[in-house]
């Protein structure tokens, strides 16, 4: 129960278990104990209508009990009706045992189908199938919520005549004076008269999705914007040369704007889809889960610049506000600040002089190495080989400009940072990306000590030198500086799930998906913490998307051909295995045919074995070009069975100090070698947990 004061209050815990005494403790008053005949107290102790099917059978219980009895309330209160019902309680257990309960749309057909998912899956009868862990839930909650914020907007704008306690109750920015007012006698009201019953249930649903109360308590203004997507500004100057000009203020300002408190800012992946298409307020809206939309045309005429911005209502699609700014080249770096504060001045955000401080920051006040980065960033967000080298160029000369241009050196980090994913590189060439990445991070951070990008990079060498709590506070830094930087969300879950924290993990890369939904990065990374979960058909379904969305992008065909050979479709496998290596440069596409047929001839001749030692064979041969990993050997001897050959190359890995032994506890092809105290010692040399 929520108290005037905004304070949570819980009332009765009904049964409750202190697990560390192990003492079971029973309130009287809610508990109802049955036995067989329904007539007397027994072993099963509850009330029926909510219990568990291990509970009603009187088996252990444990905190997935819990989650199927919150699933029969949440049923409850959306439907108006209990999941199992009966004439007495041992109807209701049977019930609760043998029967399903009506699916809700069934009952509700206006409950949206993601809510009606969850309910399922939280009322699943064995245990083994329903969420493990309320984390999870919370986890799909949060995910569903979002959705349900936009279409309960879009149902407010189609419906102005709608009755006013109604929106009330599920208007996002609703302020603490005015919730208060809803009293418990309203709400009960309300629910008697089957009135809002979905309504209802939809609160309590936003409400356990975020943490009781805090939704309603932040005090909102009920004009400002919470959410924004910076579109790709238009280049209307004629010249394909300076489409990094455009393509670069864009960007700049998304960096700014997300340095303000409580304003989700899509991150640049994400709406660059949208260049160069007709823009449709309504549907990027929907698609991005944003309230308003920010649209710029630039113009340069020789040494003239004209920027046209507005700011449009995703929702109903009218223009909130527009303006235009004409400046000289010389003048582009002042251009970028004023457009930052005015921008976040009609978002109706309240900033603090810090705040302002920092979305007005230029870090450089040379024009010429200003636009130097603006081409770097252009050349890094292409992310092929020659277009990080063209980057590194760019980021240099403009810290040649001007030597005190942290965001430059930034910048240069990030682009040697990346550089070692998107390209096929020998040890050698790997090792020097990575010195330079750190001393430009830190080289960053010298000069401003404020930049999330240096503190995110600077974390991922943490990583390559097996600092894992090192790496953790610099990553937790730079989401601090920036909560709107996706890419240190999703390194985050990175570092995570190497460490077996998987349900943080998990919940680490949905954040960054929500930042960034179109990130081909973070769309992978989503399937390999699904993966990570054996949440396999989930992993499966998110490379498959993300080969249809983006064919050229290499690393899900390496992923989804390794999951596919574990779940023993090697047919599967072999079909889409080279297709990565092509695109890796790593095999030709002549050479990839005659793999392919060879690795079908050792399927056909060998069965399993043959497609595994056939698999060691390359591994090999990768290795000694330089481009191989000791680990990936290791994996292939441990699923050959040769436990010694494996321990052997882990040792090998363990020497070269490689990045792959990061991922021990990962590797699905080690789990028949995790019992062994070799493999456990390794493990605790590494620093892993």
């Amino acid at each position: 129960m929520i108290r005037p004061d905004g304070f949570v209050k819980i009332l009765d815990f009904g049964i409750a278990k202190l697990t560390e005494k192990k003492v079971q403790s029973i309130d009287a008053e809610a508990a109802t104990a049955i036995k067989a005949d329904g007539t007397s107290p027994g072993m099963i102790i509850g009330t029926a209508a909510y219990m568990s099917p291990e509970q009603a059978r009187g088996k252990n219980i444990d905190a997935r009990s819990d989650i199927f009895s919150f699933g029969i309330m949440l049923y409850e209160m959306l439907a108006g009706k209990q999941p199992f019902e009966g004439e007495n309680a041992m109807d209701v257990i049977g019930s609760i045992l043998n029967k399903e309960p009506i699916p809700i749309q069934q009952l509700i057909p206006e409950v949206p189908q993601e809510i009606g998912r969850i309910i399922s899956k939280t009322l699943k009868k064995d245990r083994e199938e329903r969420y493990q862990t309320a984390k999870d839930l919370l986890i799909d909650l949060k995910d569903v919520k979002e959705e349900l914020k936009i279409q309960n907007k879009l149902d407010r704008t189609a419906s102005p005549t709608r009755e006013e306690t109604k929106t009330q109750i599920l208007n996002a920015t609703t302020s603490d004076a005015s919730y208060t007012t809803l009293s418990a006698e309203y709400i009960t009201n309300e629910i008697k008269s089957h009135k809002s019953s979905f309504v209802i249930g939809l609160i309590v649903l936003l409400l356990a999705s975020i943490g009781l109360g805090y939704w309603y308590l932040t005090g909102r203004s009920t004009k400002q914007i919470e959410s924004i997507a910076v579109l790709p500004f238009v280049n209307e100057s004629g010249n394909a040369d300076v489409e990094y000009l455009s393509d670069g203020m864009t960007e700049t300002l998304i960096g700014s704007l997300s340095q303000l408190p409580n304003l989700n800012v899509k991150a640049r992946t994400s709406v660059f889809r949208y260049k160069g298409k007709e823009i449709d307020p309504k549907r990027i809206g929907q698609e991005l889960s944003v309230q308003a939309i920010l649209t710029g045309r630039v113009l340069q005429r020789g040494q003239d610049l004209t920027l046209y911005v507005e700011l449009i209502d995703a929702a109903t699609e009218n223009v909130l506000w527009k303006d235009n700014y004409a400046r000289s080249m010389s003048n582009l770096v002042s251009l970028q600040s004023d457009v930052a504060k005015d921008v976040s001045q009609k978002l109706k955000t309240k900033l603090s002089g810090a705040d302002e401080q920092q979305v007005t920051k230029t870090f450089t006040e040379n024009a010429e190495a200003y636009q130097l980065y603006l081409k770097g960033l252009y050349h890094w967000n292409k992310r092929t080989t020659d277009d990080l080298k063209q980057a590194i160029s760019l980021f240099q000369q403009a810290i040649d400009k001007d030597p005190a241009y942290a965001k430059a050196y930034g910048g240069l980090a990030m682009t040697y940072g990346v550089f070692t994913s998107n390209a096929a590189l020998t040890k050698q060439g790997r090792s020097e990306m990575q010195l330079k990445a750190k001393a430009a991070a830190l080289k960053a951070l010298e000069l401003d000590n404020n930049l999330a990008e240096a503190y995110a990079v600077l974390a991922n060498r943490k990583i390559d030198d097996w600092d894992f709590a090192g790496a953790e506070n610099d990553f937790k830094r730079a989401i601090e500086l920036n909560p709107s930087f996706a890419t240190a969300h999703q390194w985050y879950s990175e570092l995570l799930e190497r460490l077996g924290r998987y349900d943080e993990a998990l919940f680490e890369i949905k954040r960054a998906y929500e930042l960034d939904p179109f990130s081909r990065a973070v769309n992978l990374n989503l399937g390999l913490r699904y993966w990570s979960l054996r949440r396999n058909d989930e992993a499966i379904a998110q490379f498959k998307k993300l080969i249809e969305t983006e064919p050229t992008y290499p690393l899900p065909y390496r992923s989804l051909a390794i999951l596919y050979a574990e779940r023993g479709m090697f047919e599967e496998s072999i079909g889409i295995r080279c297709k990565g290596e092509v695109l890796m440069n790593i095999e030709t596409a002549e050479n990839c045919q005659l793999k392919t047929a060879d690795f079908r001839q050792a399927l056909k001749t060998d069965g399993v074995t043959g497609f595994w030692r056939r698999t060691l064979e390359y591994d090999l041969k990768y290795y000694e070009r330089g481009i191989g990993s000791p680990v990936n050997v290791a994996g292939d001897y441990a699923r050959l069975g040769e436990k010694e050959r494996a321990f052997e190359w882990l040792e090998k890995g363990f020497t070269e100090h490689h990045i792959d032994m990061t991922y021990l506890k990962l590797e699905t092809a080690f789990d028949s070698l995790k019992s062994d105290p070799r493999f456990q010692d390794l493990l605790r040399r590494v620093g892993l947990p």
